[in-house]
């Protein structure tokens, strides 16, 4: 490639002199090269980049990871970046990108246009973009905070999260969970697609779904048995598993940050806003402590003994299942637990231990002995704490395994009609896809999928159906329909090239 590289230095007239002396680069620190060699590239090649320490070019090997970019002994966290196109490189043929984050600046080029249209897409995906209202429109808000949204070239629809920036809730906790979701992908994750920073609003782009709040749901009477309740509750453990591995925790488990996929056939949540802080001193522990609603921190990180982990994570999730297990209805606007009774799991327990096993089943309690012993467990002392591995395999989630065998193989025996065999042969597809995903999960599942999970789906839609009549909700149910898709389960399974990125953040 035959291009004068200080002619087009020359014509990035709007970069003061100066912020090329201001390296965004950061040094890797040496225990950190060996995770490098056990990590799967993205991309691997050698460009050209403006070295701000020798002030010339350089052709250089450059490592592309998840939200990483290793160029020799240095990184650069890709989703604290703005990409931007140098398009005065068009008129010598050249094809460069300048990469800008708060430290300093990056600028790289491409040996062709080939390479340029390799690279340019995969850096798009983990960079912070701009012009959000030029690429897409906004199109109907589905909860508080997301919207519809559609891509003005491809047509394609997505979902989308709104953060203004002037919120209450702190951005750099945000960019904190953005880090995380360039870094990790979980079936309880949201798969992030794009990020586009503007002046007053941030903007998180996901693959197209609908969703509601699960307090919402209790506030419109959703009522869960205890197969769904388990459901849910194993999904959440399940979910803290795969974060740990990562050397990560959620830090704001709440029924208010745990959304509920509406058109999956499966009951499969979404856990949203982490509060996950990678350092723990004062600054930003108030900001942890402000932005987690009181009732939901655990006793030992108010009492100043601990900080927020995966167990304190334990905890929110027992708060949870105490909120799912006595809650009254009440059209509540938060997910606030007034006091932890204690008294009420044991009044529970003192009443179920007087019902005999044929009255339980007949009436489907809302609670089981085991299941109060796990919240029980949940809820108690960070050194009596149940472990995760422990509450994963706990016995309420077998007992209710047990159940739903003969279940099964009642519905085994029964001969299917065409109509149901050309269900079931669509439903087996889709499952063939869940499964990669629940393999992901937890090998260690012990609560198998079942048809009872559907009785949710189908109060969600009776719930969809009977909100008053209104022109508003006539335009969402015609965009419901109109909008509808199968959501993508097939997943390339990076999971290799996550295991170094994880790390550094």
């Amino acid at each position: 490639m035959n291009i004068d590289f200080s002619r087009i230095l020359n014509l990035v007239n709007e970069i003061p002199i100066q912020v090329f002396k201001q390296s965004c680069l950061t040094k890797l620190p040496e225990k950190q090269m060996d995770e490098i060699n056990k990590t799967t590239p993205i991309l691997t090649s050698q460009l050209t980049i403006y070295y701000s320490i020798q002030e010339s070019f350089l052709n250089i090997t450059v490592l592309f990871i998840p939200n990483l970019l290793v160029i020799a002994d240095q990184y650069l966290v890709l989703s604290n970046c703005k990409i931007t196109k140098l398009k005065q490189c068009y008129k010598f043929d050249a094809y460069g990108i300048q990469l800008s984050s708060s430290t300093g600046h990056l600028l790289m080029f491409f040996n062709n246009k080939q390479q340029y249209l390799e690279w340019m897409p995969k850096l798009k995906s983990f960079c912070k973009l701009t012009n959000f209202s030029n690429k897409f429109c906004l199109l109907e808000q589905i909860i508080k905070d997301y919207y519809i949204v559609q891509h003005k070239k491809t047509k394609k629809y997505y979902t989308s999260y709104v953060h203004s920036i002037r919120a209450t809730s702190p951005v750099d906790i945000l960019h904190s969970e953005i880090q995380t979701l360039r870094s990790i992908k979980h079936p309880s994750l949201l798969d992030l697609k794009w990020v586009y920073d503007d002046n007053h609003y941030i903007y998180l782009i996901f693959e197209y779904f609908r969703c509601e709040k699960l307090l919402d749901l209790l506030n419109q009477g959703l009522i869960l048995d205890q197969t769904q309740l388990a459901s849910i509750i194993l999904q959440l453990l399940q979910s803290l598993k795969f974060l740990r591995k990562n050397n990560i925790y959620h830090g704001n488990i709440t029924p208010n940050n745990i959304l509920i996929n509406t058109q999956s056939s499966f009951l499969q949540l979404f856990l949203v806003n982490m509060a996950f802080i990678s350092r723990i001193d004062q600054e930003p522990l108030d900001q942890y402590l402000s932005n987690v609603h009181e009732s939901y921190i655990a006793p030992e990180i108010q009492q100043g003994i601990a900080k927020p982990s995966i167990n304190s994570d334990l905890y929110q999730i027992g708060i949870v299942l105490y909120f799912l297990t006595f809650f009254v209805h009440q059209k509540r606007k938060d997910e606030r637990v007034d006091r932890i009774q204690m008294e009420l799991i044991d009044k529970a327990e003192e009443y179920l231990s007087q019902l005999d096993k044929n009255t339980q089943y007949k009436y489907k309690m809302v609670y089981c002995a085991s299941q109060l012993d796990l919240l029980r467990r949940l809820l108690d002392k960070k050194d009596h704490r149940i472990k995760l591995e422990e509450a994963i395999k706990h016995h309420w989630f077998i007992n209710i395994k047990q159940k739903l065998k003969p279940k099964i193989e009642r519905r085994k025996q029964h001969l299917p009609s065409l109509k149901t065999i050309i269900e079931l042969c669509e439903q087996n597809e889709y499952s063939k896809n869940f499964e990669k995903q629940q393999k992901i999960i937890d090998e260690d599942s012990v609560l198998e999928e079942n048809n009872l999970i559907e009785v949710l789906m189908q109060q969600l839609e009776q719930n969809q159906q009977s909100k008053r009549p209104s022109k508003e909700n006539h335009e969402k149910l015609r965009m419901f329909e109109q909008f509808k898709t199968q959501i993508e389960c097939e997943k390339t399974n990076q999971e290799k090239q996550f295991v170094f990125s994880k790390s550094i953040m």
